[in-house]
């Protein structure tokens, strides 16, 4: 990839003042003075930009402890703060995509990434990727519920939802696995059981787990991670 477009790509500099800034001002690539914007960059080249340090890579993958009420996409909405403000100061925010937005109200993980593959993979329903959610409800499960959730419950009038698995963790809070991703759909599984979710929190995703990762907080993924969704 050429320098300067690595640099637009960070909103750091536009293409058309390219040629003017790379001769006004110092940028490096591996500590060399570099002046021409068409100079190709390597995968984790080193490169200076106003005393920023920032590593080329191909792909970024980063995981956010997503605080409540903060939206799930690049932009405010509704008077409600975007989750890119969360990671303000991480410098290759402008690359990354989410995966999975989650709703303004719900905690947990949030994954993103550029790598497009990636992501068609993840969203693809056939591949059946399970999601997990730690939920507090507001009354205890009954057995009854539990095999209905674990079959099918019907939301949006008539859509019939794959098999969930239930786990009871403790009064009136479980572990909730699914495989889809609609709307709302945590909260309309559990209004089908006559039920109500009062929080809701992401864990995991596939193999990528929250651990102890605080909320507010985020990082990159390990590349076992990320070989964990490159063998999708």
């Amino acid at each position: 990839m050429r320098i300067d477009k690595f640099l637009a790509n960070l909103w750091l500099i536009t293409r058309k003042d390219a040629k003017k800034i790379f001769k006004l001002w110092n940028i490096f690539i591996n500590w060399e003075a570099i002046f021409n914007e068409s100079q190709k960059i390597n995968f984790w080249d080193e490169i200076s930009f106003f005393d920023e340090i920032f590593n080329y890579k191909e792909n970024y993958f980063l995981i956010l402890n997503k605080p409540v009420d903060f939206v799930s996409s690049r932009v405010s909405e509704w008077w409600y703060p975007s989750v890119y403000d969360v990671i303000f100061d991480y410098p290759y925010q402008n690359l990354i995509e989410i995966v999975w937005r989650l709703d303004v109200d719900t905690t947990g993980l949030l994954l993103f990434t550029n790598n497009w593959k990636i992501i068609h993979k993840l969203i693809n329903p056939k591949k059946n990727i399970f999601k997990k959610y730690l939920v507090k409800i507001s009354k205890n499960l009954s057995e009854k519920d539990i095999e209905k959730l674990e079959t099918w419950v019907i939301i949006d009038w008539n859509y019939r939802t794959k098999p969930a698995k239930v786990n009871i963790l403790w009064e009136k809070k479980i572990e909730l696995l699914i495989q889809e991703w609609k709307f709302h759909q945590i909260k309309k599984m559990l209004l089908a059981v006559e039920n109500e979710v009062l929080e809701l929190h992401r864990t995991q995703i596939w193999e990528i787990k929250i651990w102890n990762l605080e909320i507010w907080k985020y990082r990159e993924l390990s590349q076992e991670e990320i070989n964990y969704l490159e063998n999708l």
